[in-house]
């Protein structure tokens, strides 16, 4: 399955755009001890599509922008 149009219009845009109705909430990703973690994205994932997005902190690379991860289709199959 493709991205769908809703993922690939977020892509490239500021952080502040908030994301489209079809994107459930997956948690976040930080680095760094637990103690002094830094927040660098909110992670979605489309459920019409499968994709997943990152919604970038100033941390994030790159800083405050959406972009794609890598579609679970690309992904090897488990042995």
């Amino acid at each position: 399955m493709q991205p769908c149009n809703a993922c690939l219009k977020l892509v490239g845009k500021p952080s502040s755009v908030p994301p489209h109705g079809d994107l459930a909430d997956s948690g976040v990703s930080a680095i760094g001890p637990p103690s002094h973690a830094t927040k660098i994205s909110s992670n979605w994932n489309c459920t019409v599509c499968g994709s997943w997005l990152y919604q970038n902190t100033a941390d994030g690379t790159p800083p405050n922008e959406w972009v794609m991860g890598e579609h679970q289709l690309a992904w090897p199959e488990k042995a």
